[in-house]
């Protein structure tokens, strides 16, 4: 592909790169991308403002050639597809050359690999432009942007205890993020994950208050079961709607959430599952047998979260092994091809709300079961929502929401005890969230710029080779 040398997102750093053998633009922007940050924050200490220029400039060229370096001359043999007829450079993805138009027959475990490290090298460059501009930001507020990075993460990751709670604060936002990166990819922008959790929470608080009878591994995994039955269920409702009737599902999907929230507080505040004499509105404890067993010692970490693990595994085989993954794979790219090809675009919806509706209801059971041992009104800190940033950061990976769900966790972990050892309010951690989603919207608008300045070059190339 001409001019997209590699597609790792180098254009981040250096958007005027033009390939392979142009490291040193990059090494260059890194250096006055040094020069600047370094100079600000001298500059708030009151201190000289050329010597900081001077030695964010001389940091920025080094990182920039331990980092560019390697990544231009070691991995450009794996990241660029190099025709064997004519020898053009074009993208590892690519099915056919555009200049002379020789078949590639690669390995389908290289696109993998490269599509892997794509998403891995978006998500933490993202996370990576957050934490500088929020950095600036306490800076430039009279903070020490260092030290808050520092306490933030040594209680988010600093001993034992605190890498558990960052672990059990990550695992509700594996699940809701893989819900919302199944429908994302086949294109339906469902904003109703969170609607899911509370449904699934109910109905295993219900399971484990109920069938008290049961030994503990067949409550758990009734809990479990009838959780994504229940969260499946009530993302099948705008699927439906939008499959048969056209409606938006952004629309949809925003005002179940409410219905959701507003029905399971009614069914624990004045409803059946109503226990009088209790402070706040909440159902009957679950079975002692129906609980998650914990696995450190002063955290409520749990089992749940390997239950996440597992679903990323299962997330990956289905988007990449199985015919349904094909068929949202497709239908998300085109779906009137999607449709002319013989997919059923409609079911399609259908099974892929049901599955992103399932993935919610097991993270609001991962905490009835692991954490609260009941369901308690308006409990979710706004898991769903995350879960939805998480996907979008990760462009629709299961491997990418991983990451992402572990490092919000691990933000939301050492941010809930920021304010004790610092003057910085917790509201960083909303910052950080929020430059994180303006990064998201600045990468996938360049993605989209590129992809189609990429698209009419190959157009001219195949029509001079036509020529």
């Amino acid at each position: 592909m001409v001019g997209q040398r590699t597609p790792l997102p180098y254009w981040y750093v250096a958007p005027f790169l033009g390939g392979a053998g142009n490291v040193w633009w990059g090494v260059l922007l890194w250096a006055l991308a040094g020069a600047l940050i370094t100079a600000a924050l001298v500059r708030t200490r009151n201190r000289s403002l050329a010597l900081g220029a001077l030695v964010g400039a001389l940091a920025g060229g080094v990182g920039g050639i331990l980092l560019l370096s390697p990544l231009w001359f070691a991995l450009i043999p794996l990241l660029e597809r190099r025709c064997e007829a004519c020898g053009a450079l074009t993208s590892p993805t690519a099915a056919v050359c555009p200049r002379c138009g020789h078949d590639f027959t690669d390995a389908a475990w290289a696109d993998w690999l490269v599509n892997a490290l794509n998403h891995t090298a978006r998500v933490i460059i993202t996370l990576e432009m957050a934490l500088i501009v929020g950095g600036l930001v306490l800076e430039l507020s009279g903070k020490d942007a260092l030290d808050t990075y520092r306490v933030l993460f040594e209680w988010g990751l600093g001993t034992q205890r605190a890498r558990a709670n960052s672990l059990l604060a990550a695992t509700p936002l594996i699940f809701t993020g893989l819900g919302t990166a199944l429908a994302f990819r086949a294109g339906i922008f469902n904003v109703g994950v969170e609607g899911s959790l509370y449904m699934g929470a109910l109905a295993a608080a219900w399971v484990g208050f109920t069938f008290t009878a049961l030994p503990g591994l067949a409550l758990i995994t009734l809990a479990f079961v009838a959780a994504g039955i229940a969260g499946g269920i009530w993302g099948l409702i705008p699927g439906y709607l939008k499959a048969r009737l056209r409606v938006d599902e952004v629309v949809t999907t925003i005002m179940l959430n409410y219905v959701a929230i507003e029905f399971t507080s009614y069914m624990v505040q004045s409803g059946p599952f109503f226990v009088p004499g209790l402070a706040n509105a909440m159902s009957p404890t679950i079975a002692e047998q129906a609980r998650l067993p914990r696995l450190v010692a002063r955290s409520q970490f749990n089992s749940s979260f390997f239950v996440a693990l597992a679903c990323v595994v299962v997330v990956i085989i289905l988007m990449q092994r199985t015919k349904l993954g094909y068929e949202l794979r497709l239908t998300g790219d085109n779906s009137l091809f999607a449709r002319w090809s013989g997919v059923l675009v409609g079911a399609t919806i259908l099974r892929v709300m049901f599955l992103s509706g399932l993935f919610g209801g097991l993270a609001g059971a991962g905490q009835v079961l692991g954490v609260h041992y009941n369901f308690t009104a308006r409990f979710s800190r706004g898991f769903g929502f995350d879960g939805l940033t998480i996907a979008l950061l990760a462009r629709n990976s299961p491997l990418g929401v991983l990451i992402g769900a572990l490092l919000f966790g691990a933000l939301r972990s050492g941010g809930s005890t920021i304010e004790l050892f610092t003057d910085v309010p917790i509201d960083l951690v909303d910052i950080v969230q929020a430059l994180i989603i303006f990064f998201v919207a600045i990468d996938l608008s360049l993605d989209f710029l590129a992809r189609r300045k990429r698209a009419a070059r190959e157009a001219e190339a195949q029509a001079q080779a036509r020529a």
